[in-house]
């Protein structure tokens, strides 16, 4: 079998600016360029907000060519409020829509189906998108149940349970199984998934992403940039700008992005009369590397218990980019080990301001630290993590899945 027909199940994608769209939109376009002909079901964009794009609220743009690969969208149902009831309901949307899809052949069967969870029921959908001898490879950027566990979305009970039998099932019914870390891998062993699991690491395009110099206007900026959202810990941001505001008025806080957390951080900001703070909007896409290089030192919080099994891709720009930054994680954690790994930034424990406002301080005061951390970050990135490693190296990995068949 040959894995030129490709079909890729995924509920984000392009023009949504951060989350799963922009590593859909990478995988699906590696793959055109590699000759492969590329067909993405995907819903109607609407990450972070809890909206469809207005550009697409007429349900225009419901099949479209975007860079080589042809874009069939479905109608969904988009939660207005954030819960793990909620968010089942509109990915169980996303599965009616697709089946109805599948069943009126308004999108063919594939003999190579990729799927992408965060969304489990998205693979589910993969596997009914499968031709009878074909391949499903599943790609696991959450898992859910022990993200929403974390979050106390859902708690230990019933739902957990239910949430981690489905994993399990779906997972199970997938030719391979691609996670990013082999701590995810450990974690869907433990919940029972036997398919053939790889470690295939989130990358970065640093030919796009690259090192531009610093402003040179006097001021300092520390920068949080992308979803502002609850499993991201951005109360910590607020917790370590009362103290920076205490200490050093002079240093500006940007939190960039768009999530539903924001109307809440912008009252936190008010109420604490942090003057040092500000919320802006995120940048349009293709800057990625000048939206980046406005951040002299970023931050990468999280909520310690949403944080198991994987590292926030950001990191891995903000790397290439060559930017120091302060993450939040315990001791032990894989972010904990990556900062051994690359000596590329500062981890402080989770919920404590002191620390973070140290560390913040400490690069604030030291502009050749701060180079040196940079420096480091992109050449860790350069040596494991560029795009045209790490796909090429999935290709080779699809193509001899698909030659067993």
């Amino acid at each position: 079998m040959q894995s030129r027909d490709v079909l890729f199940v995924t509920q984000y994608y392009r023009p949504e600016l951060i989350g799963s769209g922009p590593f859909s939109a990478d995988l699906a376009e590696w793959l055109v360029g590699c000759g492969r002909q590329v067909t993405v079901l995907t819903g109607l964009p609407h990450y972070p907000a809890s909206e469809v794009f207005p550009a697409y609220r007429d349900r225009r743009g419901m099949r479209e060519e975007c860079n080589g690969v042809t874009v069939e969208r479905l109608g969904a149902w988009i939660p207005r409020r954030r819960s793990a009831v909620a968010r089942i309901a509109g990915e169980a949307w996303f599965l009616m829509y697709g089946a109805f899809a599948l069943a009126t052949g308004r999108v063919a069967r594939h003999g190579v189906v990729l799927s992408l969870c965060p969304s489990i029921l998205s693979v589910a959908l993969g596997a009914m998108a499968r031709l009878r001898h074909g391949r499903t490879v599943a790609i696991v950027h959450d898992i859910q149940s022990g993200l929403a566990s974390g979050l106390g979305m859902v708690g230990r009970g019933w739902l957990a349970r239910v949430m981690r039998s489905c994993e399990r099932v779906v997972l199970n019914r997938a030719d391979l199984v691609v996670v990013l870390s082999q701590e995810m891998a450990d974690e869907l062993r433990r919940i029972g998934v036997t398919a053939p699991v790889e470690v295939v690491p989130i990358w970065v395009d640093t030919d796009q992403v690259r090192p531009l110099p610093a402003r040179n206007d006097g001021r300092l900026t520390v920068l949080y940039s992308g979803n502002l959202g609850k499993k991201q810990g951005l109360g910590q941001v607020i917790d370590l700008a009362s103290v920076l505001q205490a200490r050093r008025p002079e240093i500006d806080i940007v939190l960039r992005g768009n999530g539903n957390q924001a109307d809440d951080l912008r009252r936190q900001i008010a109420e604490r009369d942090l003057t040092n703070t500000r919320l802006t909007a995120l940048l349009p896409d293709g800057g990625l590397s000048e939206g980046l290089a406005e951040g002299d030192i970023h931050l990468v919080p999280q909520d310690p218990e949403a944080a198991a099994f994987a590292v926030p891709s950001k990191v891995f720009n903000i790397m290439a980019a060559g930017r120091p930054f302060v993450a939040t994680a315990h001791p032990g954690s894989l972010l904990w080990r990556l900062r051994h790994r690359s000596g590329a930034f500062i981890c402080v424990p989770p919920n404590d301001p002191e620390a973070f406002a140290d560390a913040v301080q400490q690069l604030a005061d030291d502009a050749a630290l701060r180079h040196a951390l940079g420096e480091r970050g992109r050449q860790f990135v350069e040596r494991n993590l560029a795009k045209r490693k790490v796909l090429g190296d999935f290709v080779t990995r699809l193509d001899v899945l698909c030659a067993r068949a």
